[in-house]
């Protein structure tokens, strides 16, 4: 974090000049007064300057989203990461002209990217986030595809009575897939999860 120490004739002069030098607000910086300044006897005798440190605040979050820019930009090629932020969850977007790059088969080079920067974040941050990651709106895509393959896979269960298994996928994915059929066919399919780490997959049931 940049920090500096700043002279002026009293304590607000200084910290304006340490603001200007730095091109943060007040409310961006932590101050120290290091020295209170003295007018001195007439304005001349046993004058002092106010002396003051100006630290920037540590944020969790532009940390993290630096970071990620970063591992971005080493794939991708020229990157920007925008911060949309909730009360419990944080989504960083990627954007680029290589920004497809970063998604990877199924998503997969998104996901890991997603883990990451949650341990990050959580790491720094004093309270835990739910942390998205997301380029070429590939989320919204990804949820739209899925939900159309959960009731063609219903369909396919209610005709053959045969029990589905789905391909590993993470947690936030199975979700979606469940909340697409939590209320299909007058509730007569059933979701499940089975396997474990890696291999946790969702199946698609016909209610008994």
């Amino acid at each position: 974090m940049r920090n500096v120490t700043a002279a002026g004739r009293d304590v607000d002069e200084a910290v304006q000049s340490g603001l200007r030098e730095l091109q943060l607000t007040r409310d961006e910086v932590d101050i120290t007064v290091i020295e209170e300044g003295n007018k001195g006897f007439l304005g001349i005798f046993g004058k002092k300057p106010a002396i003051v440190k100006l630290a920037e605040k540590f944020d969790p979050i532009q940390e993290t989203r630096i970071y990620l820019k970063r591992i971005a930009e080493s794939i991708a090629g020229k990157s920007d990461v925008t911060v949309k932020e909730s009360k419990k969850a944080v989504c960083f977007h990627i954007t680029g002209e290589k920004a497809a790059l970063l998604i990877g088969k199924r998503g997969q080079t998104l996901n890991a990217l997603q883990t990451l920067t949650q341990l990050v974040l959580n790491r720094y941050s004093d309270q835990y986030k739910n942390v998205t990651v997301d380029a070429e709106n590939y989320r919204s895509k990804r949820k739209d595809t899925l939900s159309q393959l959960a009731v063609r896979l219903a369909d396919q269960v209610l005709k053959t009575k045969k029990d589905v298994h789905l391909e590993p996928m993470p947690s936030s994915e199975r979700k979606i897939i469940h909340d697409a059929l939590s209320k299909y066919a007058n509730q007569q399919i059933n979701t499940y999860s089975m396997g474990e780490g890696d291999n946790r997959h969702l199946v698609i049931s016909q209610k008994r």
